[in-house]
């Protein structure tokens, strides 16, 4: 009967401990560290306003561009314009070139190669009192180094909760920490 219940004991333990490691397994969703060659696009702006730069800049993400940036920038005889910045895959650089042409008043793009290099990355999913939020965190060499809550969740939360998004935003860190 002895040696009958400590073999209960183990197949309990190691049950329960295999369904943990499920648990942290299902909700960690890794991303491996990248290192690759990008197209980096630039035109300076000048005669746009505010709203269609802003809608050059959705276009731009709705096709594939990976990061746009725009940077005010004095042009020459005293204008005011815009630095247009486009990070986006060699594949798509020529067509996203066309969009620029197409929905801009530039009239001319440079680009330039880039390489990027991307920490580890996964996502965490974290139950606050306001609900789930997805934790993005990101390691080197295994330590980490950055934890965010997700932007979209804590604001739909908030807006749910009717409470500050930056509350939602602490529940979410503390969450985050607290985890084992």
């Amino acid at each position: 009967k002895a040696v009958l219940d400590v073999i209960n004991s183990a197949n309990s333990v190691f049950s329960r401990n295999l369904v943990e490691f499920r648990n942290q397994f299902e909700k960690i969703q890794v991303h491996a560290v990248q290192a690759d060659w990008l197209s980096l696009i630039e035109a300076n702006l000048d005669d746009t306003t505010p709203q269609v730069l802003a809608y050059l800049c959705d276009r731009l993400l709705e096709n594939g561009a990976l990061d746009v940036l725009t940077i005010a920038a004095q042009m020459k005889k005293g204008r005011a314009g815009h630095l247009l910045q486009v990070l986006a895959p060699v594949d798509r650089a020529e067509m996203l070139s066309q969009l620029i042409f197409q929905e801009s008043t530039s009239i001319g793009v440079r680009r330039h190669s880039a390489r990027r290099t991307i920490l580890d990355r996964s996502t965490v999913h974290v139950q606050t009192a306001y609900g789930a939020v997805h934790v993005k965190v990101s390691a080197v060499n295994g330590k980490v180094v950055t934890y965010t809550p997700e932007f979209e969740d804590c604001a739909r939360l908030a807006r749910q909760m009717h409470v500050p998004l930056k509350a939602v935003q602490t529940a979410a860190i503390q969450a985050y920490l607290a985890a084992p």
